[in-house]
């Protein structure tokens, strides 16, 4: 029996599991992890600091799609009088999908003692990458967070600043955008062409028993909110605002749904957390050296950046280069070096 073929994550139709990434200050938590050779396997990424949100292993491992979300504008930043920074998208899609692949991997095992096999990941990919979830308000504040990190860790680097400090802002200015998002209990949603603010939880009272007395309680439950799916595979995508629109308005898309708050919260409990350590005294922080050397963050004069082809930074693309045959043989040569090392012990 194949035991592969018969082991899954439980997933629902209705969801479109949105997602996409952040840049961490901190390595990834290993804590959690129960066996050393998966440890071995997170750390050995360790310089990248890349982190999907929320971590969708479910679907990976499924061979499920998911919703990627793009960004609507280039990012970008100026520095000083002449200079200008900008994250190339597909150099960061691929380090935010080794980190994804490789958390799908240990947690595969650890589930069902099998591996993520490279077809699973292929075919999650290949449903994945002409999708587009119409998620304006995630769209707005993932790159919000993905400017504030040139701005803060970025800047500190090329000025030889404090690193610490500038993650520290860094991260507060995250957490002051999830609290605000928390605190307002509101998103924007956009369905049939009208945009709408709806709650992103509802709040309770309910009474409970406690101690042989009821007592009130108050209650938070997370909202399902609407999305629409576009299928770009036939049509392509766009390369500029007019013409996403007018496509957009010529196709018929799928409503799906999601849960807003759970990115906020999720991001915020790491933010907080990272804000602790720091004012503890945590002093290894990720170097945003590795992003510039990994091409993921582009650094040029003001003026180049003007001229060069916008495409390059655009988030509206099939990210057909993405290479995942690569992340799948990094990983068996990690736990190749593992075992070797043990039994040399």
């Amino acid at each position: 029996m194949n035991l592969i073929s018969i082991h899954k994550f439980k997933t629902y139709k209705y969801d479109a599991a949105p997602f996409f990434f952040f840049v961490d200050v901190f390595q990834a938590d290993t804590s959690g992890l129960k066996q050393p050779q998966y440890v071995e396997i997170i750390k050995s990424i360790k310089s990248n600091p890349i982190m999907p949100l929320p971590m969708r292993v479910d679907r990976v491992y499924n061979a499920e799609n998911s919703i990627l979300i793009r960004p609507r504008e280039p990012i970008s930043i100026t520095i000083g009088e002449d200079l200008a920074a900008a994250i190339n998208p597909n150099p960061f899609i691929q380090l935010g999908i080794e980190k994804l692949l490789y958390f799908t991997e240990v947690r595969a095992r650890e589930n069902f003692f099998t591996p993520l096999s490279i077809e699973r990941a292929i075919k999650w990919w290949n449903s994945t990458r002409y999708l587009y979830g119409n998620l304006y308000r995630l769209e707005e504040d993932f790159s919000a967070f993905l400017r504030a990190y040139l701005n803060t860790m970025l800047k500190a680097k090329l000025d030889e600043e404090d690193l610490v400090k500038a993650a520290t802002e860094y991260c507060q200015i995250i957490t002051d955008i999830c609290n605000k998002r928390i605190d307002e209990n509101s998103i924007l949603v956009e369905i049939r062409g009208r945009q709408r603010n709806v709650l992103l939880f509802q709040v309770k009272e309910v009474m409970i028993r406690q101690k042989r007395e009821k007592v009130k309680q108050t209650q938070y439950h997370p909202e399902i909110i609407d999305i629409e799916v576009f299928n770009l595979h036939e049509r392509g995508f766009p390369t500029n605002k007019d013409e996403q629109n007018i496509l957009l308005n010529e196709l018929r898309p799928r409503e799906k749904k999601y849960i807003p708050i759970l990115f906020y919260d999720d991001l915020l409990e790491c933010m907080l957390q990272n804000l602790v350590d720091l004012e503890e005294g945590a002093e290894d922080i990720l170097n945003p050296s590795f992003l510039i050397d990994q091409n993921v963050i582009s650094i040029q004069e003001s003026k180049d950046l003007e001229k060069s082809d916008t495409k390059i930074y655009s988030w509206w693309s099939n990210f057909e280069d993405i290479d995942l045959e690569s992340i799948f043989q990094a990983i068996k040569i990690t736990y190749k070096e593992y075992y070797f090392s043990i039994s040399k012990q």
